[in-house]
């Protein structure tokens, strides 16, 4: 997210009482608010896909586009309105919690007070706070500061200051010698070791690797995976970061998203593998 972009609060509701209450305490707290009032608003209509695995993203129907759409907009908060009988809320709710791409994302449920079991339930499915409609209205603002994850930009910029760790030089090596594992066990370990903002780098770096991994490995599902939990991480950084030309980097990993995505898991095989491009480092 550019610095001078809004932080965005994405509505899951048709309330019409609650819209503009909620667009007013939004911009009084410097908030973009966008709000969805069906699945074919995120082109996420139809019926899901059923999957082997439900605890991981789902990379195939209506979920894999809800998913996509929430990765692109990476909204601060997620407002979830438990009375919708068109957005099948509790479904998302659980695909957000247990997608690592968007997992950290929080997200506020409410309805009814009367309607305790539907409450419960969205408290199951993963929501991070669950009040009713009344406490929703009544603590607006308080509730978006307490729960919106908004980036420290200035911190972030700080940690970008200086060289990268040892480990993290090392597997910078590893990477663009080509040795993805070994790059990612020592980027998995820098990161472990580095502080919050310092590890938005390391996080990136070790996902890409893994991303480049899984394609060696004719792991298609894998590598489209790591594409989508990358980008929390990669995004916000600045365009130079600890040696890294991060500007350059998005571009790359947008090209061999793009390339992952047309050549599907069928053509993983005959994929470019000039698009496994080395960590571009700054001179």
């Amino acid at each position: 997210m550019p610095q001078d972009k809004k932080p965005l609060i994405l509505a899951l509701t048709g309330d019409y009482f609650i819209i503009p209450r909620l667009e007013d305490a939004g911009a009084s707290l410097g908030f973009e608010v966008e709000v969805v009032e069906a699945p074919s608003a995120l082109g996420a209509e139809g019926d899901p896909v059923a999957r082997e695995i439900p605890l991981t993203e789902p990379l195939e129907g209506p979920d894999a586009a809800f998913v996509r759409g929430i990765v692109d907009r990476r909204p601060a908060l997620i407002l979830v309105d438990v009375t919708s009988q068109v957005i099948p809320w509790e479904r998302w709710t659980q695909i957000l919690k247990t997608s690592a791409a968007t997992r950290r994302i929080p997200i506020v449920a409410f309805g009814p007070h009367v309607e305790t079991e539907v409450l419960q339930r969205a408290a199951g499915a993963g929501a991070d706070k669950v009040v009713s409609r009344g406490k929703l209205q009544a603590s607006l603002s308080e509730l978006i500061q307490e729960h919106a994850r908004v980036l420290d930009f200035e911190a972030l910029i700080k940690a970008c200051d200086g060289e990268p760790s040892k480990l993290a030089t090392e597997g910078l090596e590893l990477l663009n010698a080509g040795d993805y594992y070994e790059a990612h066990e020592h980027l998995e370990h820098a990161w472990m070791e580095a502080s919050e903002f310092e590890g938005y780098l390391y996080r990136t770096l070790l996902q890409v690797s893994v991303a480049y991994l899984q394609v060696e490995r004719g792991n298609y599902a894998g590598a489209v995976k790591m594409m989508l939990r990358v980008r929390q991480w990669l995004e916000p950084l600045p365009n130079r970061c600890r040696g890294v030309d991060v500007a350059a980097l998005r571009r790359n990993v947008a090209a061999f998203s793009e390339a992952l995505d047309r050549a599907g898991p069928e053509g993983l095989s005959e994929l470019d593998r000039a698009y496994l491009k080395p960590i571009p480092l700054l001179r």
